[in-house]
């Protein structure tokens, strides 16, 4: 080759040998640069300011517990979290201290008015050769809610902040882990017979516990009334008491037995009321009732007595059981008698 092409060529060499070694010292500069990770104090910040937010699958997301990964993890989605009242504001972080891959502080914040602190640990996470090592929280604060039913088998539903929870099988308790703040529980009962008695629960340390149960309904106490009602008009549609619940209760007002020939007679209705706390029908306004018949000692008789009448109320599977309380009746005044 001529001397002077080479001498023309020599400067275009060296301009691209120069390119390459500048691209080449960019990408390793790059490629140190992005293989420095963020300072572990902002991970932290940004978890607890999720939190504050109500993103909790976002916020989980930066540490070494997935929320799809927990056992009944309902309570970490966001539909379940963003509801409850979490009352977290004012995040910042202290003191953090790096060692290696592993780092740890403490983060302050108030919740509810009330300034707390956590104690937070990372671990670096170095997924792959062009991809940013980052930081990973390693203790996410997951407390642990033990809800008890006591329901009585009445619950055939249970819920939090209004979305649904498993209902443990007869009742009985269920562990739910939970992240900081306070969360509304309550059971349901599809036939309308009891209603529920919300319960809230605020998650600030690692357990908390709250117990549930369920109330009766104006519905259960008109349908206990009414099946009141009707038994005791049922049991006086038959004048010998023939397959009436409360006859043997009948019949001790009358100091009588089932084998003296006698008839009874229902003259004045009582009025019913029902007991919510003792799950029960009593009378709120006296029965009257007539017996009348003939005894070879006593001769031809009537007698008549006011009485109340009881009931002890159950429900098994959405139907409601009455049983005579006692008897089922009982003597309110004394007996007035008149004999032939």
């Amino acid at each position: 080759m001529p001397a002077a092409t080479r001498r023309r060529r020599a400067p275009w060499v060296v301009a691209a040998i120069a390119v390459a070694i500048a691209v080449v010292a960019a990408a390793v500069i790059g490629w140190a640069q992005l293989q420095r990770p963020a300072d572990p104090a902002q991970t932290a910040t940004r978890f607890w300011r999720l939190l504050a937010d109500g993103k909790a699958q976002e916020a989980l997301a930066l540490t070494s517990t997935a929320a799809d990964s927990v056992p009944n993890g309902l309570l970490l989605g966001d539909a379940v979290y963003g509801k409850a009242d979490r009352g977290i504001a004012q995040v910042e972080a202290r003191s953090f201290r790096r060692t290696g891959d592993e780092a740890s502080g403490t983060i302050a914040y108030t919740q509810h008015g009330t300034r707390r602190t956590a104690r937070v640990e990372l671990a670096l996470v170095r997924r792959g050769f062009l991809t940013a090592p980052s930081w990973q929280i390693t203790n996410a604060p997951l407390a642990r809610v033990d809800v008890t039913v006591a329901s009585d088998g009445q619950a055939d539903a249970l819920s939090v902040n209004g979305s649904s929870l498993p209902l443990p099988s007869g009742g009985g308790k269920l562990a739910v882990p939970a992240l900081p703040g306070s969360y509304t529980f309550a059971l349901g009962d599809t036939s309308g017979l009891f209603g529920p008695v919300p319960r809230t629960v605020a998650v600030t340390g690692a357990t908390a516990a709250v117990t549930l149960g369920m109330k009766p309904t104006s519905k259960l106490g008109e349908q206990s009334v009414a099946q009141a009602t009707k038994t005791v008009s049922g049991c006086f549609a038959q004048p010998s008491l023939s397959g009436c619940p409360i006859a043997d209760g009948v019949r001790n007002v009358f100091n009588l037995t089932a084998e003296t020939s006698v008839t009874y007679r229902l003259t004045r209705a009582p009025r019913f009321s029902f007991d919510a706390t003792t799950m029960r029908v009593t009378s709120s306004a006296d029965g009257e009732v007539v017996a009348t018949g003939s005894d070879p000692n006593l001769g031809q008789f009537q007698n008549t007595a006011q009485v109340s009448f009881a009931f002890d109320v159950a429900v098994t599977g959405g139907k409601i059981a009455l049983t005579p309380h006692d008897g089922g009746v009982s003597n309110t005044n004394k007996v007035l008698s008149s004999r032939d």
